[in-house]
């Protein structure tokens, strides 16, 4: 954490880092919360799925609603992790030039939808 400090006081100024560094660290401690992990490492035993917002449709369905039901119902102590590509609002590269990265591109589902994926990791 000294190294983010010292990157802080690069980037913004001795006097503006330290604020910083502290809310930085509230940020990171809310989503640790979120997060649920047996382990922080991975190791040759993990596998990921790697999968697009949108790979799984189903009619009258969104997208991340589809892929959800998917993986909670198939991926159950199979995978270690979901990685969705880009599921942002975007306008351009496959969603990879991203407009805001706080929110879901409403065509794909929502924010819920994304949080409902109670998949158990392996």
């Amino acid at each position: 954490m000294t190294n983010l400090l010292a990157h802080l006081s690069f980037l913004y100024g001795a006097d503006k880092a330290p604020p910083l560094f502290e809310r930085l660290q509230r940020i990171m401690a809310e989503y640790r919360m979120q997060v649920h992990t047996r382990d922080a490492r991975l190791t040759e035993r993990d596998s990921i799925l790697i999968t697009y917002g949108d790979q799984l449709q189903q009619p009258g369905e969104k997208p991340l609603q589809t892929l959800g039901a998917f993986c909670n119902q198939h991926l159950n102590g199979v995978v270690s992790g979901i990685h969705i590509l880009p599921f942002y609002p975007w306008t351009s590269d496959d969603g990879f030039s991203v407009r805001d990265y706080r929110k879901v591109d409403p065509n794909f589902g929502d924010w819920e939808d994304i949080s409902s994926m109670q998949v158990i990791f392996v």
